[in-house]
């Protein structure tokens, strides 16, 4: 009888294969994500707010659970409460105090457009004096009615919008419950749905990494806007600019959002240009300096490497974000992309011990 022969081996798929049969369902699946989005955004909108509010707030309950050895349902009374507190009084001194200072900006922005005419006027008399003819009072018109019809509508808009946010009751009454509920049974909910999903071992990693990207972008972002705005606003008084803790608290609040603080500190230069080309000039260089300095040596010192991401893949989660899913989708790219990376775009890391799977499987 003659021997028989080995059977083949299957030849294991290659990675690139396996990303690209990968890639149609991905596509699709942002297609369904986004129609369902569109079509349940307000619900959407309230249930990832509020899980962000409760990562927001995990922290310092968590603090307490350790240092001060409370209770976790004690800990989220007392965090719940000033964290309500806060709020309740930022809105009602900090809210007044920058809208007084905006509309003071609406009624300062049209002197300082007449003031850049007047530069813009002195510019094309020079340029005809060597033969260049330009005509400013275009360009004058055109910058009066864009800037102070968009600044006129953002101003009248605000009172609306206050009241519409005081007006939807049952709106807030839900994103505190929910708040409140994502506190409590918040890291249980999502571990037992993932490890109906997946199995243990591969549950427990998803888990961990999208818990702790999640938390520290969360965390850093926070940290970076609170830094921003103030070291901002000190810096511009020390500049004698106008408006300081109008634009250092705005452009600090951008800065929650990866490149936001870059945009407002350009969008604040370009108006104070208006005013004067080299205070705008010299309030962009000190602007720029002072930023890059604090989002270069701050995230790194709290958090070490948050992402580990290329800052093109930043930018593009975040746009990819902002096309599906508007504001939601700008803070929430950035920590699922990074985890997209660890989970499938790394080599396979090694299993966790047991200490953390424990730590990974706890709730919150």
């Amino acid at each position: 009888m003659p021997p028989s022969l080995p059977l083949p081996r299957a030849l294991p798929l290659s990675r690139a294969l396996v990303l690209g049969l990968s890639f149609p369902l991905v596509v699709l699946n942002l297609w369904v994500f986004s129609s369902l989005y569109r079509a349940f955004e307000g619900v959407f909108s309230v249930f990832i707010l509020a899980g962000v509010i409760a990562l927001i707030l995990n922290l310092p309950v968590r603090v307490l659970q350790r240092h001060f050895r409370l209770k976790r349902s004690w800990a989220i009374t007392v965090v719940v409460l000033a964290f309500l507190a806060l709020m309740l009084l930022a809105a009602l001194i900090l809210g007044p105090f920058l809208l007084v200072r905006l509309m003071g900006l609406q009624e300062a922005l049209p002197q300082w457009i007449e003031d850049a005419g007047d530069q813009l006027q002195g510019f094309s008399e020079r340029a005809a004096v060597i033969g260049i003819n330009l005509d400013t009072a275009d360009v004058i018109n055109n910058m009066v009615a864009n800037v102070t019809g968009q600044l006129d509508g953002f101003v009248l808009g605000i009172p609306a919008a206050i009241l519409g946010s005081i007006g939807n009751f049952l709106g807030i009454f839900f994103l505190n419950v929910l708040t409140i509920f994502f506190l409590i049974y918040g890291g249980e909910l999502v571990r037992n749905c993932l490890l109906s999903w997946l199995p243990e071992e591969r549950g427990l990693r998803v888990l961990f990494v999208l818990r702790q990207n999640f938390n520290s972008f969360i965390f850093n972002q926070v940290v970076l806007a609170v830094v921003l705005a103030s070291a901002l606003s000190i810096t511009l008084v020390l500049l004698g600019a106008p408006f300081p803790f109008l634009t250092g608290i705005s452009i600090g609040l951008m800065g929650f959002i990866p490149f936001g603080a870059i945009v407002g500190v350009l969008v604040f230069s370009l108006l104070f240009m208006l005013k004067g080309f080299w205070l705008g000039l010299r309030v962009f260089a000190v602007l720029i300096l002072v930023d890059q300095i604090i989002e270069n040596v701050l995230p790194p010192r709290l958090l070490g490497k948050l992402t580990g991401l290329n800052p093109i893949v930043i930018l593009f989660s975040v746009m990819v974000g902002a096309t599906l899913a508007g504001f939601v989708g700008i803070i929430t790219a950035v920590p699922i992309a990074a985890t997209v990376k660890e989970l499938f775009l790394v080599p396979a890391a090694p299993s966790l011990g047991p200490a953390s799977a424990a730590s990974a499987a706890s709730a919150d």
